[in-house]
Parts: structure tokens; sequence; C-alpha cells
């Protein structure tokens, strides 16, 4: 926090950041791990007590004596949305202060640039909160993320060519949304969801294997995004020299190879079909996965080679890879040029919806950093 802001709210953010990581503490563990006196702790617990973000109703086993009160963070004290836009889907999902969802929907709901598409949207997203009966007094804003290059104000789309989005889409859906929003790109989104949950500071890429292919970094608990907001655009890597048409207008693209649509669109859509079919071992469609694997695994080992840290494989096809982990380290490692010590590739933690995730918890973060 800025050395400009009032000693006290240092203090109580110190503090109630402590209690979310500790999840349940006493006032001693707080005193001892802080060096704060006892009458400073007792005036923040109060403010946050105020402000209803944690609660003292639970208590620690009993050692003999009396049964001492446990400190923890009110889970649902605040809600964040995180909206998903695709080019024939919505998701939207809403998540607690600790990232878990409370409520879930995924919505067929063709894009199109047009005021119905936002009016409609609008709608969707006011049916979600009072259908699932989310206190709007709780709910900290909506982040939605979209395949597009987007600026560092959250509002202006610099580029949307996968779907279509003008420039000025924000000032579109304005009219539409109730509460502060922000536009963030899929990619760095589902990065920012892993960087959430990385219990250590390290360096990671998330490779988002979507209907476009997408990337972020994580370096020091940080998004690293580029000096025109544009990094890790992973999938408009030339993967093979003049090969398949790209929807950029190149050709040989990552994208071209590692789309999920190259696996979904052989069961109308249905990735999981896709899944069960390659696990009863049915073909064609047990060939065309060990195809996407193929080039799959040239993209993984050229990324190890460039950024030398874990990757962590998310998107609609990451999420059915896990149980296909062991058989794409084995792929990459045959094409590596370092013996690796130890495993560096991984699934996402949030098997579906991480970008919607991930675009909720820019609020979430936003407000635990200015408690």
């Amino acid at each position: 926090m800025s050395p400009t802001i009032p000693i006290k709210q240092i203090n109580r953010n110190q503090i109630y950041r402590y209690i979310y990581k500790h999840t349940k503490v006493s006032q001693q563990d707080i005193s001892s791990d802080l060096k704060l006196s006892m009458p400073t702790i007792n005036q923040n617990l109060n403010a946050l007590r105020s402000m209803g973000l944690i609660s003292d109703q639970d208590t620690f086993e009993s050692t003999g004596g009396r049964k001492a009160r446990a400190i923890s963070c009110v889970k649902d004290a605040r809600i964040s949305i995180g909206l998903d836009i695709t080019a024939n889907h919505v998701s939207l999902v809403a998540i607690d202060m600790y990232a878990n969802i409370l409520h879930y929907n995924r919505i067929r709901h063709r894009y199109t640039d047009s005021f119905y598409y936002y009016a409609t949207l609008g709608k969707l997203i006011r049916s979600f909160i009072e259908r699932n009966e989310i206190d709007e007094r709780k709910i900290l804003g909506l982040g939605i993320c979209l395949a597009a290059i987007i600026d560092e104000d959250g509002r202006t789309i610099r580029s949307a060519r996968c779907l279509g989005a003008p420039a000025d889409l924000y000032e579109k859906l304005k009219p539409h949304i109730p509460f502060p929003f922000r536009l963030i790109n899929d990619a760095n989104a589902g990065g920012f969801a892993q960087w959430w949950d990385m219990e250590q500071d390290r360096t990671i890429i998330f490779l988002n294997l979507s209907n476009t292919v997408g990337g972020a970094m994580v370096n020091n608990r940080k998004l690293y995004l580029g000096d025109h907001q544009r990094s890790c655009e992973f999938g408009h890597v030339t993967l093979v020299p003049d090969g398949k048409p790209c929807y950029c207008g190149q050709k040989g693209c990552v994208n071209a190879y590692c789309s999920a649509k190259n696996l979904s669109d052989m069961t109308d859509g249905k990735m999981s079909l896709f899944f069960e079919y390659v696990k009863d071992k049915q073909e064609p469609y047990l060939s065309a996965f060990r195809e996407y694997l193929g080039y799959l695994s040239i993209t993984v080992n050229n990324l190890r080679m460039q950024y030398d840290c874990d990757i962590v494989l998310g998107g609609y096809v990451g999420s059915y890879l896990t149980d296909h982990l062991e058989l794409i380290r084995s792929m990459v490692s045959a094409r590596s040029r370092f013996e690796e010590p130890e495993p560096y590739i991984f699934t996402s933690k949030y098997l579906f919806e991480t970008a919607a995730i991930g675009a909720a918890l820019y609020y979430i973060d936003r407000f635990i950093r200015c408690i």
C-alpha cells in the first residue's frame, strides 16, 4: 500500500489480509505475528466487524478451559461477478471473497454488434442476479472478459478481430449494466485466476486453449502485459510455416492447430462428448486428439525453452487434460533439450470458466487492497 495512506488504514488492511490468509486466527496470533498492540488490534477488528468483513462466531478446539474465540473472514461479505463473452455463448459466475463459485450459468447468445444484443445481455445479467437472489448491495462489480486486446483503462478495445467487437464496446454496454464493470482480455483473466491461487511468488505461463488460443504471464504475482497490452499472444506465433489459415489473416499460427474448435467441431460443439469418445478410443476422435497433442507439445516445449517456468494449460481444452497430463509431459519431454528435475506442466485448478472467475477476481482483489 502507498506510504501516503493513513497508518490506521495500513494496519486495518494488514490485519484483514492476515485473517484472510490464515482463515482462522486469534487476537494473540495477530499481535504476535504482526507486532501490533492489543488496543490497535481491537480497534481495527471492531472496524472490520462493522463493515461485515469478519466474524468471531467460531471457536478453537478446547485445551481444557473455555474455548477461545476464532476470528475469520466472512466469505460472502462481498460478491463479484464475471462474464465471459464468446462468439456463441455468454457465461456468468458469481464468486465470494475466496473465489468460490456461488452461482453459474452458461447461455447460448450469439454475439452481434447490435442494441438488441447489449440490451438482452443486460437482461441476462439482471435475471442471473434475481434468480439467484444475490444481494446487490454486496456486488463489487462485473469483470467482462473476451478475446480482445484491451487498453489499460479497461474500456477501450484495440483489436477484437475474432469476435468483431467494436472499440467502443464499453460505452455500448454501459446503459445496460447498473454497477461498475471493466473489460479484460480472456487469457489475462485466466492467468489472473492462476495468480490468485499461487501460494508463493514464482513465474508461470498460462496457456488458454479455448476457441481462440491466448496466454498470460504471471511474474512475482503480477501479470506482464507488455508495452502495448498485447503480450503472450501465443495463438499467433507461427507453428507451421505457410500452414493452415488463421482468422488473423496469417497462416500456420498456433491458433489454427490448437484451437478448441478443432476438437469440439467434431461433436457439434460438445467438448465433453469428444473426450468421451477419446476415452473409449473411438475413431476418428482418438486420431484427431493425438494430432492435436502433437502440435500442443511443440507449443509447450517452445514456451518452456523461451521462459523456463511452469506452464498451466487452461481454457475449454485444458479442463479436460488432467487425465492426459502424463502423456503430454512425455511428449514434451521427448522434444526437450534438457532433462527436467520435476514436472512443470500442469492443468488449471479451475476446471471450467477460468476466465470468468479471473475477471470477477479483479474486483475482489481491488477491494481487498483498499480495505
